[in-house]
């Protein structure tokens, strides 16, 4: 599979750390590398530390650098705008308390007629077609600079490799064992990592939405998981909302996403 390298730009005292991004410049068909850290007090060292970072690499037009940085660090993000980078959303972290979560708090009608199930390599179409309709307004989808169909490649593509990693995939099902939604779940030792889920865009608005996540919660808390956790875009205010009425969540390490087109 894919493995990121770290690498470091330096000039003088000025620093830039950055990673190429392996499966998003395969499903993007560019170099997309990401800017995980940058320690520079002028606009003119940040714009040689970039100028470094495109000729060391080679990269022409349609490669993209992204990075994300917590919102309380203004001149940097102004630094970075000044440089060329434009505003894609923001996103936050969110931490689930299972342990003191209720299950039974909550009802819902009809709710016994559906299920989370584990998915298998043989739902592989169903959710990758629910993904492509589901996901539009990711920050992929929102960047003009990126064609639709590279978008929605990526996330086909990141569906049919997860089947082959380590992430547990459910599906959620009604009583005709007809899949209406699915997560991609990261469990390990100590907590469970919601890493992508989605409802069948045709079911929205039916309140099915707050039954799918309150049933993978149910799951992963019969299976003793003791938190969940999940970053998510504050574009999604649908599933937001699903997090505040399910309860238990907290909100953390609020970032702002940024993109620079080559």
């Amino acid at each position: 599979m894919f493995e990121k390298t770290n690498k470091i730009i330096r000039i003088g005292a000025s620093e830039l750390h950055y990673s190429i991004i392996p499966w998003d410049s395969e499903y993007l068909k560019n170099t997309t590398i990401e800017i995980e850290h940058v320690a520079v007090s002028t606009i003119s060292t940040l714009k040689k530390l970039m100028n470094q970072l495109k000729k060391n690499h080679k990269l022409k037009k349609g490669d993209l650098l992204v990075t994300k940085i917590p919102l309380t660090e203004f001149t940097k993000i102004h630094l970075l705008y000044q440089a060329g980078f434009y505003y894609i959303e923001q996103a936050i972290t969110l931490d689930i308390d299972l342990s003191s979560w209720n299950p039974k708090a909550f009802h819902f009608p009809n709710g016994n007629k559906y299920q989370i199930i584990p998915a298998g390599v043989s739902d592989k179409t169903a959710i990758r077609r629910i993904a492509q309709s589901t996901f539009t307004a990711d920050r992929y989808h929102l960047d003009p600079n990126i064609p639709k169909e590279r978008a929605d490649y990526r996330y086909a593509k990141w569906i049919e490799n997860s089947f082959q990693n380590k992430d547990s995939f459910y599906k959620f099902v009604d009583a005709k064992n007809t899949t209406l939604g699915f997560f991609i779940v990261n469990e390990t030792k100590d907590y469970a990592e919601f890493r992508l889920g989605g409802l069948d865009a045709s079911q929205k608005g039916k309140g099915l939405g707050k039954m799918m996540y309150h049933h993978m919660y149910q799951v992963l808390k019969e299976k003793k998981y003791p938190s969940i956790t999940s970053v998510i875009s504050l574009n999604n205010i649908q599933v937001l909302n699903v997090y505040m009425y399910l309860a238990c969540a907290k909100f953390a390490h609020p970032l702002i996403v940024l993109h620079c087109m080559i």
